[in-house]
Parts: structure tokens; C-alpha cells; sequence
């Protein structure tokens, strides 16, 4: 097993917050290319996409398995956005990561050339060992237990030794039935399955301790 921390963020509204409209974009030329794709009015199209969000977890599974959508096709439209517009630099970003006492990889839905085009834009693109996404994932999404698992794997590194930052809650499910410490970004009170819950991930070195003095991130010899 690899010695250290492993820290695993997600991306979109967890490293940039909310108010950052990037995520709204990007939803809405999903909504689009559903309507097109299968030529239905928006009504339409946001009943087919809550139907394979409940049963796939996204949008694409859903058209990959009931309208044999590619992959490729799909993220590129759904990705075409001007990201260097709207996402600024964060400063803070960077001084957070930096201080970390691990490896820092991002974990996200999205598709890897996506991922690096948003943390090029804030600036931290050097300061992360890995991107993986949905390629990575084999298109099987988050909250799916099985990306978890292999990301994890692929890092060969224990679930008690890694921290996850997520701002949806029902991606924190799998991280901590697995052992994952999970930091709820953004979100409520604390609580399953949120060991801590920050109001923005450049808050993070706030909880750490309570990660690290654990003996989390302890490199072990079985």
C-alpha cells in the first residue's frame, strides 16, 4: 500500500463554490442534448432525465443503455462551455492544496478533459497527482460503489487512509460504508454520512486534525 493520505475531491461546486455558475451551464446543455437527441419538448426531456438519474445515476448511462448514446458525442456537447469565462482563479484554492500532508486527486463525474480544463482555470492544475473521471469509472457514476472501490485501487491505498470532499450528500454514502473519512462540502448538519460537514473546501485544514490524529493516512503493512 502507498505510505500517506490520500485526498479525493470532487469537482464541480466542491472545489469552485456554487455561486460559481459553471455547474448551471453545463446542466443546461445536458437538458438540451436530450432534447434533441430524442426530439422531445423540455418537459418531456426533464421527466427522462430524473427517470435515469433514480435508476443510473446519470444522464448518459441512461441514454448509453435505452438510445445507445456515445459517450464521446455526448461530453463533447455537454462540455462545450467557456470555462476560462466563468470560472475565475482561486488563490485560496491553491494555498489549501498546497498544505496538504498527501496525495491530491480529483474524483469527478465529469470527463477527464473537462476536469483539466477547470483546474487549469483556477489555477491548481499542478497541484493534483491525478484526475479521474467518468472514463476512469467506465461510465459507471458516482454513487455507484464501484469507481470508489477502484479508485482506491488504482491508488493502492486503504479507504480509512483517504479523505473525500463531495457536496452531494448521496455520494458520501459509498466513500463511508468503504471507510473513507467524508467531508460534506457545503452541506447541513453533521452526521451519516458526513464524519464533517465545511461551509467551502478552502476550509478543510479547519477539520484535518480530525482526520489525521486518528492515525488516518498511516501507511499499513497488511
Amino acid at each position: 500500500m502507498a505510505s500517506g493520505p490520500l485526498f479525493v475531491f470532487d469537482l464541480d461546486n466542491t472545489l469552485y463554490p456554487p455561486h460559481v455558475h459553471l455547474w448551471k451551464v453545463v446542466d443546461s446543455r445536458i437538458e438540451r442534448y436530450v432534447q434533441e437527441k430524442l426530439d422531445v419538448d423540455p418537459q418531456t426531456a426533464g421527466r427522462v432525465r430524473k427517470d435515469f438519474l433514480r435508476e443510473f445515476g446519470t444522464t448518459l448511462r441512461g441514454l448509453m443503455h435505452h438510445h445507445g448514446v456515445s459517450p464521446d458525442e455526448y461530453l463533447e456537447f455537454v462540455h462545450d462551455v467557456p470555462i476560462s469565462e466563468i470560472v475565475p482563479p482561486r488563490p485560496e484554492l491553491t494555498v489549501m492544496l498546497s498544505s496538504l500532508p498527501g496525495r491530491r486527486v480529483v474524483f469527478t463525474n465529469g470527463s477527464e478533459c473537462y476536469a483539466r480544463r477547470v483546474l487549469l482555470a483556477l489555477g491548481v492544475s499542478d497541484l493534483m497527482d491525478g484526475i479521474y473521471g467518468i472514463e476512469f469509472m467506465e461510465y459507471v457514476a458516482k454513487p455507484s460503489p464501484y469507481p470508489y472501490g477502484k479508485l482506491l485501487r488504482a491508488n493502492g491505498v486503504n479507504a480509512e487512509d483517504s479523505l473525500f470532499c463531495e457536496d452531494l450528500r448521496e455520494n458520501l454514502f459509498p466513500a463511508r460504508e468503504l471507510g473513507m473519512f467524508t467531508v460534506w462540502v457545503g452541506g447541513g448538519e453533521e452526521g451519516f454520512p458526513a464524519h464533517a460537514v465545511i461551509e467551502d473546501v478552502c476550509d478543510l485544514p479547519r477539520i484535518l486534525p480530525r482526520f489525521l490524529d486518528n492515525g488516518n493516512g498511516i501507511a499499513r503493512k497488511d
